[in-house]
């Protein structure tokens, strides 16, 4: 049933490419009136641009995307990875150079001016897709949108208020010092849309942005997204006519599709099978670092687990070079803290948590568990030592390093049971508290700072500390390195707790996230980006002729 499914999906898709290729347009997302609609012309238009007139007489350059994730929402609000990264329909304030240090983006620059209060000066060359040019005014009506319907977005920025100074500056105040607010105006979902976005009751309709692509189409049915080229990009000539995103979460189905020619670029094949596509002639497969980390998170609600030894000897117990080399095919690297090498904040001091399976069986016998039965499970109190693992599939190398660790948990006398299902059930399982161990692939650069991801993680009541880890000496070492203005020294602050969490394993780290981008020949000026959360494409990306 799944596989049908998944071609009547692609066959849509497909339909939608060729209509969208003859000029014409499939169902739109419902819009109230004619100023909440972009203030550009169709393809085919008598109004249409002269540069897109000189374009008629040859074949659009359309790229045809097919995603792992389901397009859920077109609203960068909540969806700002899609629309802001991947689909290039609006942009942020606030860009990162490739070792994620912050740059100049829709924002030129920006101050602190006092302990709760931020200044950005805008730049004074960009339009919307409706033509109105970007001031102070948009951005006051995004960030306030964003942290009125967004939890999140607001208790990261600790947003108060924003304030108009003049059409290129706007003042930005938080409830308490937020010494990270820059890094956190990066996340794709602080995204700068205009109000004609919003129809007439004020509910989000179709994203108006600023960015090179801008929205052309959603099927609401179907999913299948599609944007267009922006004439007026102010950072310079946009190569390609029009993009076609499709969602096909499931691995085989995107190898199958480029394998035909259905589609022109998509992300994370299965590993095993890189090899053979990268060889098949007119396709390329190349191998990147991505910010995210295949990480196990500890159940410290799980009497077993509280013991830093059991924790020790599970890290112990783990091969990641072999997970790199054997089960992720080379996709990836073994982790060295939480933060990937090219990450300026991380700590460098930090090495690969060793490969020692007898001094892991050591430190399970020191903790009371010994095999007095001689079946090769460890018991304590009579009762023997299981682990359960409980992950999602919606990444390829989740379940076979779950099925891996599950194997070298065994081989040092923990009984596994490794449990791999739909992302959204192990979410749920992982909410109820019904897990062990839970394997994530989790993102490290939403914000690129480790203000962030540190306090959220290893919190108390950090809202990713799904795990419940309780440490007062590392929450008073995060207060201290919160509240430090210096930048040198907070980073080194910062520093020193990533190195004693590290040590303390609340979290196991396994290996730093590879991502396969699997794209056509004819598919020319693709540069990886390695802040985006999964991949980004860039505005200078085409189609050869």
């Amino acid at each position: 049933m799944k596989t049908k499914t998944l071609s009547i999906v692609l066959l849509v898709f497909l339909l939608i490419v060729g209509i969208f290729i003859a000029g014409c347009t499939t169902t739109k997302a419902p819009v109230s009136s004619a100023l909440n609609t972009p203030a550009v012309t169709e393809a085919g238009s008598s109004q249409t641009s002269s540069a897109s007139a000189t374009q008629a007489s040859t074949s659009p350059k359309i790229l045809r995307m097919a995603d792992l994730s389901a397009i859920t929402s077109i609203d960068p609000a909540s969806a700002g990875v899609f629309v802001t990264e991947k689909s290039m329909v609006t942009e942020v304030l606030v860009g990162a150079t490739q070792d994620f240090v912050l740059t100049p983006k829709l924002a030129t620059s920006w101050k602190q001016t006092s302990p709760t209060t931020w200044v950005f000066k805008l730049r004074d060359d960009v339009k919307f897709h409706n033509g109105k040019p970007l001031t102070a005014n948009e951005v006051k009506f995004s960030l306030d949108r964003v942290a009125k319907i967004d939890a999140r977005s607001r208790s990261m920025m600790d947003y108060n208020k924003s304030r108009v100074v003049d059409d290129h500056t706007i003042e930005v105040t938080t409830n308490k010092p937020n010494p990270i607010l820059p890094a956190v105006i990066h996340y794709s979902n602080m995204a700068v849309i205009h109000p004609d976005s919003l129809n007439a009751q004020g509910n989000f309709s179709i994203p108006v942005g600023t960015g090179p692509m801008m929205y052309d189409s959603f099927d609401q049915q179907t999913r299948v997204f599609t944007v267009k080229k922006n004439p007026d990009y102010w950072g310079g000539k946009v190569s390609l006519d029009g993009i076609v995103f499709t969602a096909v979460p499931d691995h085989n189905s995107r190898t199958l599709a480029i394998e035909k020619g259905e589609i022109d670029f998509t992300v994370d094949l299965p590993y095993n099978e890189a090899a053979r596509i990268d060889a098949l002639p007119g396709i390329n497969v190349e191998k990147y670092l991505t910010p995210r980390v295949y990480r196990l998170v500890v159940n410290f609600n799980h009497a077993p687990l509280q013991d830093i030894r059991v924790r020790q000897a599970i890290s112990l117990a783990i091969n990641r070079t072999d997970i790199v080399e054997n089960v992720l095919y080379g996709v990836g690297q073994p982790a060295k803290g939480f933060f990937l090498p090219s990450m300026s904040f991380g700590n460098k001091n930090l090495k690969e948590l060793p490969y020692d399976p007898v001094k892991a069986k050591a430190l399970l016998a020191e903790a009371g568990y010994k095999d007095t039965n001689g079946d090769g499970i460890v018991e304590k109190d009579e009762k023997p030592l299981t682990i359960n693992i409980v992950t999602g599939n919606n990444r390829p190398g989740l379940s076979p390093i779950s099925e891996t660790v599950g194997s070298d948990l065994k081989a040092i006398g923990i009984q596994p049971k490794v449990e791999i299902m739909a992302s959204a059930a192990s979410t749920d399982r992982v909410n109820a508290g019904s897990y062990d161990l839970t394997l994530v692939a989790q993102n490290i650069a939403m914000v690129p700072d480790p203000g962030y991801i540190l306090p959220n993680w290893f919190r108390e009541k950090g809202p990713d500390n799904v795990g419940h880890y309780k440490n007062a000496t590392i929450e008073a070492m995060i207060d201290d390195a919160w509240g430090t203005t210096d930048e040198n020294e907070r980073l080194t602050k910062w520093n020193r707790i990533e190195a004693d969490v590290y040590d303390q394993l609340p979290i196991i780290p396994v290996a730093d996230y590879g991502v396969l981008i699997v794209k056509k020949d004819t598919v020319k000026g693709y540069k990886f980006d390695p802040t985006a959360h999964d991949f980004a494409l860039d505005y200078t990306i085409t189609i050869a002729e």
